[in-house]
């Protein structure tokens, strides 16, 4: 008859009967080899757990690199909205000079003049709060772009493959 190896970890029910010496010889070598089997599962195992941590880490990594990226674009973000409802209060405020003119009906030089001026302040601000938008707007889509690519980082370490 041929060897009967326990499965897996298992020995069999009721363990190992006494045999003569050869066959008791045989049934000890087949108990070393299913420890040493053990043994190189263990390393198999220890392997993935190292493994996993290495993975963990660099996962942990990716988040904090996300975290510091985003915190400074959302301040600025929020001054920029600062700036654009001041610029927006400011224009409104130009709007009902002009309308106001308007409706009025005047003909006269020195206030259409001045109010002239004061459309060229309005120009002058509005273009700077373009210049300040668009400069916010590169970095943050420069931002963005690294987000993407840690994110893109992120989902390779975390696809599970066997």
């Amino acid at each position: 008859m041929g060897k009967q190896l326990a499965v897996g970890w298992q020995s069999p029910p009721g363990g190992y009967p006494c045999m003569n010496w050869n066959a008791q010889r045989c049934r000890v070598e087949d108990m070393r080899a299913e420890s040493k089997g053990w043994h190189e599962e263990h390393k198999r195992w220890k392997r993935d757990i190292v493994g996993w941590l290495k993975t963990q880490r660099r996962i942990e990594a990716i988040l904090y690199q996300l975290e510091r990226e985003l915190p400074d674009y959302r301040e600025v973000a929020a001054h920029m909205t600062d700036v654009i409802e001041n610029h927006e209060m400011r224009l409104r405020e130009h709007d009902e000079l002009l309308n106001r003119y308007l409706e009025e009906g005047r003909d006269d030089a020195g206030e259409c003049s001045r109010l002239e001026k004061e459309h060229g302040k309005q120009a002058a601000l509005h273009a700077e709060v373009q210049e300040e938008h668009d400069a916010f707007r590169t970095a943050y889509l420069r931002a963005m772009r690294r987000v993407e690519r840690l994110v893109k980082r992120l989902q390779a370490l975390c696809s599970v493959s066997s």
